[in-house]
């Protein structure tokens, strides 16, 4: 009768071990534009657009500025629900109060790590969060430092760069296209790494964008953001229409959900 037991539990139980998602990588690229990406100028970021879901309508919170923008992200909560409406944190000030997508993830198993490159966004690290640093010029070092230790692991990389071009040189401006380019070199091998762990999930967005060489005001454009899945196994469609920023912690619990059937 025990080794009836026994064989039932392994037949049964096997297939939901199996289905676990072993990774998930979110990447927020700091004031990319969407109108930016293409296989010319992105062809990491472009195959995974054609491998999974993406959409070039998203939208960001007024106002579109990063610390609020990623608040939004992290929280699901608008900066009113929040209460963050400022894009100003120093070390030492109160940090985020409010579960984030590293709650989310610790409740799914998965150890956790959060590496941005700019000190303001030290406000989202919690208790949460297994690993944290700002990491202006090696976040994807990092990332795939951590990828390289075994069991489920999720982490949220912030790249910046993009900003400091379109404040330059414009928004969609050669020089600024130019530095998309060298992320997008520069993620390849990390997503890499990511597919040879298993399953995976990864998303990619950002904040906002910008228009000529401001950022962060009510112009039209300075609120549009792109939102690229793809994962190892297929993806439910995304939901017509545009897509909000405040929806991505939804999203993510929706999309785990739907891929671990």
């Amino acid at each position: 009768m025990k080794r009836v037991l026994l064989l039932f539990f392994f037949l049964f139980a096997a297939p939901v071990f199996a289905s676990e998602v072993e990774t998930v990588l979110m990447v927020s690229i700091d004031a990319l534009h969407p109108a930016a990406l293409g296989e010319k100028t992105s062809p990491t970021l472009d195959r995974l657009m054609r491998s999974g879901r993406f959409t070039l309508q998203g939208q960001s919170v007024t106002p579109p500025q990063t610390l609020i923008a990623h608040t939004a992200m992290m929280t699901g909560l608008t900066p009113e629900q929040s209460g963050k409406q400022d894009n100003d944190w120093k070390p030492g000030q109160v940090q985020v109060a409010r579960e984030t997508l590293f709650d989310f993830a610790k409740q799914r198993g998965f150890r956790t790590a959060y590496f941005y490159a700019k000190p303001k966004l030290g406000y989202l690290i919690s208790a949460a969060v297994d690993e944290h640093a700002l990491a202006r010029d090696d976040g994807i070092d990092r990332a795939r430092t951590f990828f390289g230790k075994p069991g489920r692991r999720f982490v949220f990389l912030h790249i910046s760069g993009l900003e400091d071009e379109g404040a330059d040189a414009g928004w969609l401006s050669e020089d600024y296209l130019d530095e998309l380019t060298y992320i997008d070199t520069m993620l390849a091998p990390l997503l890499d790494d990511v597919a040879k762990r298993g399953r995976y999930l990864v998303l990619v967005t950002s904040d906002h964008a910008g228009h000529e060489r401001q950022h962060g005001t009510l112009h039209p454009e300075d609120f549009k953001l792109p939102l690229i899945i793809a994962a190892s196994q297929s993806l439910p469609p995304l939901a017509p229409g545009v897509f909000n920023i405040t929806e991505l912690k939804q999203l993510l619990q929706k999309t785990l959900d739907a891929t671990e059937r």
